[in-house]
């Protein structure tokens, strides 16, 4: 445990720094980054799904699409456990960089990659390697940004100057719904079909080039440079979190289980309501353009109420909101229209934007500076990993089985597991020091 002395140290820390504007943004650039690079591919996989794999069945390829997205995922935990105790040991400057060439990286390989008439295997072999290297990469990235901006932030306004992060996320999606709906209105189906895919992409590679040079000199944190313990590197740094701080890990897996929501809504609901009542992604994607621009908007202005009033209202509001509502949101899909569509994504985006507002500065506030990007980290990607990634493709199983009313019930059993915990072992951290 930290002293009384120590805290309050590092509490003046972050009521007296100033984060410069382009401290800020280049720490939330990246993320935007990042967050295009990922999004791109779940929103173009019914376009390309057919190019890069085998089978007659455009359903089947979908599937096999969606689970080299799934695969991404299942590698975040991996990235986490390599990059989240460089993050604590060394800073959160040099992991930043990094994670941003990777997924570049990744980019310019889904770009280029062959199909599977030219290549065979080498086609989805090579789709898998990239979702891999963007997975490791991601891995590390949002535990080091969130403790970058909060670490900056100051205490009073702590939520509100952290959801830089969040409003990143929301333009990155929002950007590559844009590029999407533009991508899929502008060339014709063969051309589509052919190489026009691949342009968001590497458009994708070239915007990391732009996220390395914003982050070649952004300065460390205030609190990392003060502190005064510095764990050795070992095995045991991976799982300090776990093992220091195991109610708190808890809670950042129970958090972060509302990844379901987030990728169901924010990635999937368009590809869903066109399975399920022929609505055309063109018209999905416009409306999750509309309901990102209404994320982008609120999301800080409810970070800022959370300053006021409290972190946990607003995760046990959004929690609550989508256990009641859930159900007849995605049972109206069935029949819906642009104007309904539209409707019920932007219902669930705000309850989304609930949580999304504080999830960064609660993992922060609760673990220490020493073990701050790692104790995030791991229990962070293993839940995005096992909650988030999955979404889609359970989704698109379920919808291919008729058994679609499954998926509100996934749902609502996370909300209730989550509203439960929140009430009975989540703290609030509203003004707590950043020790």
């Amino acid at each position: 445990m930290v002293s009384d002395k120590a805290m309050e140290a590092g509490s003046d820390l972050g009521g007296k720094t100033k984060s410069s504007r382009s401290t800020v943004i280049a720490g939330a650039a990246g993320h935007f980054i990042e967050w295009y690079d990922w999004t791109i591919y779940g929103l173009l996989s019914a376009v390309f799904a057919a190019q890069m794999f085998p089978g007659h069945d455009p359903m089947v390829a979908l599937l096999a699409a969606y689970g080299t997205f799934a695969a991404g995922f299942l590698m975040r935990p991996v990235g986490s456990f390599v990059l989240s105790p460089l993050a604590d040991h060394y800073g959160r400057r040099g992991v930043l960089a990094l994670t941003i060439i990777l997924a570049g990286v990744g980019s310019l390989m889904i770009g280029l990659a062959p199909t599977y008439e030219q290549a065979g295997l080498i086609a989805p072999l090579t789709l898998l390697a990239a979702r891999l290297l963007q997975g490791f990469a991601t891995g590390g990235e949002y535990q080091t940004a969130a403790a970058f901006l909060n670490e900056h932030a100051p205490r009073e306004r702590r939520a509100f100057a952290a959801s830089s992060q969040m409003v990143s996320t929301g333009l990155a999606i929002l950007f590559a719904m844009a590029v999407a709906a533009v991508t899929t209105r502008v060339f014709a189906p063969d051309v589509l079909q052919s190489w026009g895919w691949r342009v968001p992409f590497l458009l994708g590679a070239v915007l990391s080039l732009y996220g390395v040079w914003l982050r070649r000199a952004i300065p460390e944190t205030p609190s990392f440079e003060a502190r005064t313990r510095r764990d050795p590197l070992t095995l045991r740094s991976v799982f300090a979190g776990f093992i220091e701080f195991p109610k708190e890990s808890l809670i950042v897996v129970v958090i972060q289980s509302s990844g379901v929501q987030f990728y169901l809504w924010m990635v999937f609901l368009a590809t869903y309501a066109n399975l399920s009542s022929g609505l055309p992604i063109s018209e999905g994607l416009t409306a999750g353009m509309i309901s990102l621009a209404f994320y982008t908007i609120v999301v800080s202005p409810l970070a800022a109420l959370s300053d006021r009033i409290g972190r946990k209202p607003m995760l046990i509001g959004s929690a609550l909101g989508f256990l009641l509502l859930v159900y007849p949101m995605l049972q109206m899909l069935k029949t819906a229209d642009f104007t309904s569509f539209l409707m019920i994504q932007m219902a669930g985006v705000f309850l989304i934007a609930m949580n999304n507002s504080v999830i960064g500065t609660v993992f922060s506030e609760i673990f220490p500076t020493r073990l701050r990007a790692t104790g995030i980290g791991l229990p962070y990607a293993i839940c995005v990993a096992i909650f988030g990634g999955t979404s889609p493709l359970i989704a698109t199983y379920f919808l291919k089985n008729g058994q679609d009313h499954f998926i509100a019930y996934y749902v609502m059993a996370i909300c209730l597991i989550s509203i439960l915990v929140h009430i009975f072992l989540t703290p609030e951290t509203k003004g707590r020091a950043l020790d």
